[in-house]
């Protein structure tokens, strides 16, 4: 009696295992499904070890940010320093991206189409494994979601969240190289020239001449907010290449000195920067010189053409 009990549980079993199973993927399926307001990229955003996130472009393009020693860089810019806004934006992405709907992908084909041109993100932790891998195709018309793929299990997400990130790498990075306005600048000197004010109201002037000379912002303005095009740093920069091809020494009221080199070879012009302190300064001065000079020490910057021409061949 006890074996003919024993037989039917087991028949039981057998039958069952099958439906238990295929009721737990509905049910995982079902629970899918519902993830409205859940967070995309919860394994990234829950690790405190993520060491990378790497974006793809449809246009071939990639930006990788990568922290090291506590700060953000730029793998495609010889690993220069991150711009702060942009990590802080695209971090804010990744914590935010909220999903509005999930289905079921049934159809590999259309599927396929769908993120023919999309946005790959990746992030990786400190030892190089994947923590999470997304595919997000672009805005549709008349949709204002975005659709999206995760970790490939089978599931086409709707996300709400702004993916227009831009594949220019130096919009990734910490710019411009300068940013003091006119009224900042105190003297200028030169391999030919120096002129200087005491007020930031005055004229430009010298020692030698009393005149004054007003068109020395033209200089000035060439400067400011300027952007680089390629960064190396100095150990992947052959400086034999190139000849130098100008020097100034623009010091602002509060003390900081800009030391800047200019180097070309035919329409290629490169600065090298040096900040550090033009004599007495003041407080807000000593705290940028602290925190800035690292993104000056050791780099060279490949600047427009026309303006590095404009720089080198100043005449006072």
């Amino acid at each position: 009696m006890l074996r003919q009990h024993f037989k039917i549980a087991f028949l039981l079993l057998i039958l069952l295992t099958p439906l238990t199973i295929w009721g737990g993927i509905v049910g995982v399926e079902h629970i899918r499904t519902l993830a409205r307001g859940n967070y995309f990229f919860e394994q990234t955003r829950s690790r405190p070890d993520i060491f990378s996130i790497s974006i793809t472009f449809p246009n071939g393009k990639s930006v990788s940010v990568e922290k090291k020693d506590s700060f953000w860089h730029i793998k495609e810019a010889d690993d220069y320093y991150a711009s702060f806004t942009r990590v802080n934006a695209l971090v804010k992405l990744i914590r935010d991206t909220v999903i509005y709907r999930a289905d079921k992908a049934r159809d590999d084909t259309y599927a396929e189409t769908l993120f023919t041109n999309s946005v790959h993100i990746t992030s990786r932790d400190i030892y190089g494994n994947i923590v999470d891998v997304a595919d997000i195709a672009p805005l549709r018309d008349g949709n204002k979601f975005h659709n999206a793929r995760l970790n490939n299990d089978g599931f086409i997400y709707q996300l709400i969240g702004d993916f227009s990130l831009s594949s220019n790498v130096m919009d990734w990075v910490q710019m411009p190289l300068f940013a003091w306005d006119n009224d900042f600048v105190k003297s200028v000197h030169s391999e030919n020239f120096e002129v200087y004010r005491r007020f930031r109201s005055d004229d430009f002037r010298n020692d030698k001449e009393n005149r004054t000379y007003p068109h020395v912002l033209n200089l000035i303005n060439n400067f400011l907010y300027l952007g680089a095009e390629e960064i190396k740093h100095a150990s992947n920069f052959d400086l034999q290449n190139y000849q130098k091809s100008g020097y100034y020494e623009i010091t602002l009221f509060g003390g900081l000195l800009y030391q800047i080199s200019i180097y070309n070879k035919g329409d290629e012009y490169w600065l090298s920067i040096r900040l550090t302190r033009g004599g007495i300064i003041n407080q807000a001065s000593l705290k940028i010189l602290k925190e800035n000079s690292m993104l000056y020490d050791g780099w060279f910057f490949k600047i427009n053409s026309d303006k590095g021409q404009l720089i080198s061949g100043f005449v006072l």
